[in-house]
């Protein structure tokens, strides 16, 4: 029983796919049927159901199994490495735009003056790929909207997002100096996508107060939600964070908004080098305004 043959058992599993499974594996389709037949033959029993992708009894536990003896080999690998001193090491980190613009860029300068063999490579996602992600290994260490409700995950709180309404510079209730729900009915809105875990928060939150915001422009961008709203399109509601001195918008507090909880999450017993060790240490160290 090789590690391949359990690599292309698991991914297969996961993915109820052997296309997916092989493009996630990058290895040819032909070749992981030929690991899973070559495995089946070793055990005696079929592991997969061809038509569904979904894993027999006896496939269900040898996955069962598989995957912690996969997850040890690699903790071993990572930890094996990081007694070499070996240039170009990389520390794969998945966050969200609005991340990568307001949080992360004085702490991977600072990370990089720290660790200056290790090379962060930024993944830009939406909080839910990014969990996906974390979990099949794709990236180390993840930035995400919290709760992530997810058993194999490690996370830990690291900011509040408050939110405010957001205004152009001309707009009337710009000179106001806090809002009610209520002042904001017929306003035209542009809010962020309900695609994704903020979105479809703020969708709750309206539904719970029983106001139905006239949308006129859904994004998945602060940045062009901003725009938006500086030309006059509409109003908005964003994260305190984003809303910066100089830009031609304006932003007013509102009592009852919701907050957002950004933290870190990693593969729940997965071994955790040095630079990832180190990197969250720095975002609780920001998170905590040291």
């Amino acid at each position: 029983m090789t590690l391949e043959a359990l690599r292309c058992l698991c991914a297969i599993i996961e993915t109820r796919s052997f296309r997916a499974a092989a493009e996630r594996l990058h290895r040819s389709q032909p070749a992981i049927s030929q690991q899973l037949k070559s495995l089946e033959r070793e055990v005696g029993h079929s592991l997969v159901e061809r038509k569904t992708g979904r894993p027999t009894p006896v496939g269900e536990l040898i996955y069962a199994q598989g995957t912690e003896i996969l997850q040890s080999v690699e903790s071993l690998s990572h930890e094996v490495a990081d007694f070499a001193s070996v240039a170009n090491r990389e520390l794969r980190v998945g966050t969200s735009d609005t991340t990568a613009l307001y949080v992360l860029p004085p702490l991977v300068h600072e990370f990089s003056s720290r660790m200056p063999e290790t090379r962060v490579v930024l993944v830009n996602r939406n909080s839910g790929a990014i969990v996906e992600q974390v979990l099949d290994g794709t990236l180390d260490l993840g930035i995400v909207t919290l709760p992530t409700e997810m058993a194999d995950l490690e996370e830990v709180a690291l900011f509040r997002q408050r939110f405010v309404v957001v205004v152009p510079r001309s707009h009337p209730l710009a000179t106001k100096r806090r809002l009610s729900l209520e002042a904001l009915a017929g306003e035209h809105f542009v809010l962020l996508e309900e695609a994704t875990r903020t979105g479809a928060m703020l969708r709750r939150f309206f539904a719970e107060y029983h106001f139905t915001p006239q949308v006129v422009v859904d994004s998945g961008s602060f940045e062009v939600i901003k725009r938006f709203v500086s030309e006059g399109v509409g109003i908005s509601l964003l994260p305190e964070m984003v809303v910066r001195p100089d830009d031609p918008v304006q932003s007013i507090p509102m009592t009852g908004l919701p907050e957002v909880t950004l933290g870190a999450i990693w593969r729940r017993g997965a071994y955790q080098s040095k630079a990832q060790r180190a990197f969250v240490t720095m975002l609780q160290e920001r998170a905590a305004g040291r």
